[in-house]
This record gives structure tokens, C-alpha cells and sequence, in this order.
């Protein structure tokens, strides 16, 4: 079997990080689900640094939420909302993280509403936020946004002969099985 392509590892991985999103929040593994996601948007938002930079940060990951998943959109969230959330998710397993506690992003919490909340819903979501700081997002919109951000990131490393020197620099490097159906 021949190796693969960065492009093909890109590909890959792309696929991979959103069906296993899905397939994991679908089958009720919520925590599981968000700890890949909130990985994923790490490992994809790390692709964009410079080809001497070995390090990532969490400018990565927030300038990414912002160029490719929350640009032109109206989210309950911000960037650094969702970083403060990947950081009390992955450090602690809670919604509390260093950024929130410092007021910088508020805590996330997250619920399932198939495609409709009730009226009653909503209010009791925003009495919640606007009292105790907390924020309540859809998991399902969270996951099509990350999609669509995937998608917006493709599209740009397609366009965008600099970017794409950088992104397919890394992407040679992502861990990863390879099968030859991929």
C-alpha cells in the first residue's frame, strides 16, 4: 500500500472527527462527543501555524472558532466561550475552567433539542444565563457549526496556496490509522 498523502490525511481525519462526533453524541456518549470536538477543533485549528512553529496555543483555536465556525453567524457563544469550555472539559470534566471563573467566557451548558425548544425552554435557558452567567447551547447546532466550520477550512486550504503549504506541512504528521478504503 502506497502512503498517504498530507491531503489525503487531511481528508481522512476530517471525516473521521465528524462521524465519530456524531456517532458518539447520538448513542448518548455527550461528554465523550464534546471532549472529541472540542479535540478536533484543537488538532485542525493547530494545522494553520507556521511550518517552523512545533507548538500550538489556544490563539489557534479561538482565531479558527472565529474564521471558520462563528464568521457571518449569530451563536449564543464566542470563541472564547468555547475555549473556556474545551479547558474546564478536558482539565477538570466540568463547565468550569480558569476563563470562566475569571469572567473572561462564560460556562457552557448543552442540551439536545432535536430542532425545536419551546418557548417555555427558551425562557427558563435565558433566566439561567442572565442570572448565573451560564450559557445554553445545542449540542446538535454546536456539532453542524463544527461541520460547517470543517467545511469553510477545506474550502479556504483549497484556495489558498500559503495556507494549504501549512496545513498539508502538519497534516503529514497527524497520527491516525490508515486503511486503504480511505
Amino acid at each position: 500500500m502506497e502512503t498517504p498523502t498530507p491531503q489525503q490525511v487531511f481528508s481522512a481525519r476530517v471525516n473521521e472527527f465528524t462521524q465519530a462526533i456524531k456517532m458518539l453524541v447520538d448513542a448518548g456518549h455527550i461528554q465523550t462527543g464534546l471532549i472529541v470536538l472540542y479535540t478536533a477543533i484543537d488538532i485542525f485549528a493547530s494545522l494553520r501555524r507556521l511550518e517552523t512553529e512545533t507548538d500550538t496555543n489556544g490563539s489557534y483555536f479561538k482565531k479558527w472558532v472565529d474564521d471558520y465556525m462563528i464568521a457571518g453567524w449569530q451563536r449564543p457563544f464566542t470563541s472564547e466561550d468555547l475555549w473556556g469550555a474545551r479547558c474546564g472539559l478536558l482539565h477538570t470534566h466540568t463547565a468550569s475552567s480558569k476563563v470562566s471563573r475569571q469572567g473572561k467566557a462564560r460556562q457552557l451548558h448543552y442540551y439536545r433539542a432535536h430542532g425545536f425548544i419551546s418557548p417555555d425552554q427558551q425562557r427558563a435557558f435565558d433566566s439561567m444565563a442572565d442570572t448565573h452567567g451560564k450559557q445554553f447551547v445545542d449540542l446538535d447546532l454546536l456539532h453542524a457549526d463544527f461541520v460547517e466550520g470543517l467545511r469553510r477550512f477545506s474550502t479556504d486550504t483549497q484556495r489558498n496556496p500559503e495556507l494549504a503549504k501549512r496545513v498539508f506541512h502538519h497534516s503529514a504528521t497527524l497520527f491516525g490509522s490508515w486503511n486503504s478504503h480511505e
